[in-house]
């Protein structure tokens, strides 16, 4: 079963699921602030998507 993570856009709040994998993979690579979730860009309207709520791989629980 995939799993996929809920992403809001923090500016025209639109909603896409993005795999937990590929959330996963991002959240390894940039260790360089582990108090900010895996962000991605908005194909919409170019704005910040943040996860709803997500638990990284460093123990840290992210929620909006």
């Amino acid at each position: 079963m995939n799993e996929e993570i809920l992403y809001i856009c923090m500016e025209c709040k639109t909603e896409e699921n993005i795999p937990k994998e590929v959330v996963e993979y991002f959240d390894e690579m940039d260790q360089s602030n582990i108090n900010e979730p895996p962000c991605f860009s908005c194909e919409e309207c170019g704005g910040v998507m943040r996860p709803q709520k997500y638990s990284g791989m460093h123990g840290k629980e992210y929620k909006l």
